[in-house]
């Protein structure tokens, strides 16, 4: 399968523009990947999703023991080889009973996307959900407070069933449109982290993804949200001009809110 070129002339960029394609917004900061220095306090959910949130890797617990020592939810801080949990600890994952959705705005229907996402992630290997969010230290729903919570502000999940590897970026149209290729008008933001790299590709051939599901995460690349893609950079040549590219070996579509 051929890599999907960032190169657009513009007439393509007009074309873009007639299927209602959008901009890209800006990069996200890094409010959305700073490092979680403490456990987020306790109180609303409201208080607990600040500028320490962080996007996380999440699966289901399936241990066979009583809840809420079992039963709940792994996280782990992607891009990274370790975690902090809500009680201050650090551990490869980190354990909670209990998702928070309060400020997550999304419905019964899409929450149970996420938990079935995790759960095939329980089942599987690589990352089939990710969440944005950070740990609170107590819950208020458990006959054990003190297992804390995790407050959820994003969720997305996997098109398709590709074993995720390499590094977990977000990708988003930057607006750049080119009279010739390599046209870098794809900037990626590795995730948990204030890099952004401007690319001219994405390869979609490790993903396994069809035709119908690549459509649909390009689409994502030039909306409002972004895409998120696990992946390696490479360096390609286009008429005589390197350019960085990225591989896709997974892609992850955000679970958007809907209009109350």
């Amino acid at each position: 399968m051929r890599p999907l070129n960032g190169f657009m002339t513009l007439p393509s960029a007009l074309i873009c523009a007639l299927a209602s394609c959008s901009s890209a917004a800006a990069a996200p900061g890094a409010s959305e990947g700073a490092s979680i220095d403490q456990a987020a306090p306790d109180g609303t959910a409201t208080s607990a999703t600040s500028a320490a949130s962080a996007y996380f890797s999440i699966r289901a617990d399936l241990r066979k023991c009583a809840y809420p020592m079992c039963g709940g939810w792994f996280l782990s801080r992607l891009n990274s080889s370790t975690t902090q949990c809500h009680d201050g600890s650090t551990a490869t994952s980190c354990y909670t009973p209990v998702l928070d959705w309060a400020n997550s705005g999304l419905d019964d229907t899409q929450q149970a996307a996420l938990s079935e996402a995790a759960n095939h992630a329980a089942r599987s290997q690589g990352v089939y959900a990710i969440v944005l969010g950070q740990f609170a230290r107590t819950n208020t729903t458990t006959p054990n407070p003190t297992l804390g919570r995790f407050v959820i502000s994003e969720a997305w999940v996997s098109e398709g069933d590709g074993v995720s590897s390499g590094t977990f970026v977000k990708v988003q149209d930057n607006g750049l449109r080119c009279f010739a290729a390599p046209c870098p008008n794809l900037t990626e933001t590795t995730l948990n982290t204030p890099q952004t790299t401007n690319i001219a590709e994405v390869d979609w051939t490790p993903s396994g993804l069809t035709e119908a599901q690549i459509e649909d995460c390009t689409q994502d690349m030039y909306g409002p949200d972004g895409l998120m893609i696990a992946g390696d950079r490479y360096t390609t040549t286009v008429n005589g001009t390197a350019a960085k590219g990225r591989t896709v070996t997974a892609a992850y579509e955000r679970l958007v809110p809907q209009p109350q």
